[in-house]
């Protein structure tokens, strides 16, 4: 007697790697994009500090040194937007989603039309 289901466990075992596969893929696009969040985040912090030290001692353009330590601390980190704000100064760092961010090849294309990451700080006097 011939039984109807003979090798249906092989189309099983496809279906669940290509759903194994395609988790695993979301899954690191979503951890990229966090880490990408957490260093860009970071950036802005260690930006803001350095304007607000210029900014409170004086020696320049505070925006100009949160620019050189954005870049110095993550090269492609951007500075879209830096305001002295009374006594303090706002940072904004923005980190592109890219390959160099991701590691390259499949993930490295699946990021790279994500929007970048930004991070955002403030520093200055407490009152």
């Amino acid at each position: 007697m011939r039984r109807p289901d003979r090798g249906s466990a092989g189309l099983l075992a496809v279906w669940a790697a290509a759903l194994v596969l395609a988790v695993g893929t979301a899954a690191m696009v979503w951890g990229t994009a966090v880490a990408a969040r957490h260093r860009a985040a970071r950036t802005a912090d260690l930006a803001a500090l350095a304007a607000a030290d210029i900014l409170v001692n004086g020696g320049g353009d505070p925006c100009a040194a949160a620019r050189r330590v954005a870049v110095a601390t993550t090269p492609t980190a951007g500075v879209p937007t830096c305001s002295v704000v009374g006594d303090s100064v706002l940072v904004v760092v923005e980190l592109p989603l890219s390959g160099s961010n991701a590691g390259g090849g499949l993930l490295a294309r699946l990021v790279a039309d994500m929007p970048p990451a930004r991070g955002r700080a403030r520093a200055g006097v407490q009152q």
